[in-house]
């Protein structure tokens, strides 16, 4: 693994107010440079996954030690892997290229970061938006709207809870009706994510295997074990290997369709834990996050905030973010040209 993977970020915004200038789609263009354009992407949302606790997922033991068995409570134990010179207990995330991010907006939770992940915007243009208030994106400033804008031939699949990740997020592409799946992310499934992952497949036999397509893939577990247990229980631990397990079934179900070399995938979080609680913005073990990418494409001397998702997703299908208004102050992740 590369010693640099988890460097502390370099804060890179300004909280400073930007004025809105629309509610529109205006400045959204398909880029006409020559690089390669992706047709499918999925980001994949960890919920509530602590940067500190991965990072010793990803490196359990030093190589050439007996393998014990990864953090286990409710589950049978899984084995630790090889990878990158280490045991890791999460063998699938740590063949992805990860990053530094970090929180720098708002409350570290789940409906007001997960807001910023999927717009590219904060409180200074969006307005407060809280787990429990009423808050919402103002029309047009999601990212499923920019890709429609500027790409309607992409699908567009929205499967997350709905208290969190959709309410006041998602309020307008469902007023357009431009999701083409909006789908929960599924019921009890023994804190495994399962029926998560099966909602992934039923939007894939939906979709088709040439369909073009965006789409957003949540889990949940974690976070609620976080809280439950606090993060230093092993069934937070297990919680982590547990949808890195769902992630490798997510891969080989992409494998399975011949999907895989073609479809884009990112993984992140929106935020950590301290203890069982996740509200104090001032405390690195919540607000230190990270952002992985399964093609390695992303720039390794950069750290990231969650304020670059969106633009990291719009540049690699190929939409230019050069005029979009309100402007975006994050920016792509992805290496120049790639």
């Amino acid at each position: 693994m590369n010693s640099s993977m988890f460097r502390k970020p370099k804060p890179r915004y300004l909280l400073a107010g930007i004025a809105i200038a629309t509610l529109g789609m205006l400045g959204v263009g398909r880029l006409t440079s020559a690089k390669t354009v992706a047709d499918r992407v999925i980001l994949i949302s960890w919920d509530g996954v602590q940067r500190d606790g991965l990072q010793k997922l990803l490196r359990w033991q030093p190589l050439g030690e007996t393998p014990k068995e990864c953090p286990n409570a409710k589950h049978p134990p899984r084995m630790p892997q090889e990878c990158n010179g280490f045991l890791t207990c999460v063998p699938n995330l740590c063949k992805f290229q990860i990053i530094d991010s970090s929180v720098v907006e708002g409350k570290p939770l789940t409906r007001p970061q997960h807001a910023q992940m999927l717009s590219g915007y904060g409180p200074p243009e969006t307005g407060k938006i809280t787990n429990a208030g009423r808050g919402r994106l103002p029309q047009g400033y999601s990212i499923y709207e920019r890709i429609h804008a500027a790409r309607p031939e992409v699908k567009l699949v929205h499967i997350a809870g709905r208290k969190y990740v959709s309410r006041g997020i998602v309020t307008w592409p469902r007023k357009t009706h431009i999701l083409d799946f909006d789908l929960r992310r599924g019921g009890y499934d023994g804190f495994t994510g399962d029926k998560t992952t099966t909602k992934f497949v039923e939007a894939l036999d939906g979709l088709g295997p040439d369909t073009p397509f965006f789409m957003l893939l949540h889990y949940k577990t974690v976070d609620i074990i976080g809280h439950r247990t606090g993060d230093q229980a092993k069934q937070y631990r297990e919680a982590m290997v547990q949808i890195d397990y769902q992630l490798g079934m997510v891969l080989a179900e992409l494998e399975k369709r011949g999907m895989r070399q073609n479809t884009e995938i990112y993984v992140t979080t929106d935020h950590g834990f301290k203890r069982n609680m996740h509200v104090n913005p001032n405390e690195p073990l919540i607000t230190e996050t990270w952002f992985a990418s399964a093609q390695h494409n992303f720039d390794p001397t950069q750290s990231a905030t969650v304020l670059d998702v969106t633009p990291t997703i719009l540049d690699r299908l190929g939409i230019s973010t050069a005029n979009i208004n309100p402007p975006y102050r994050g920016h792509s992740c992805i290496v120049p040209g790639y």
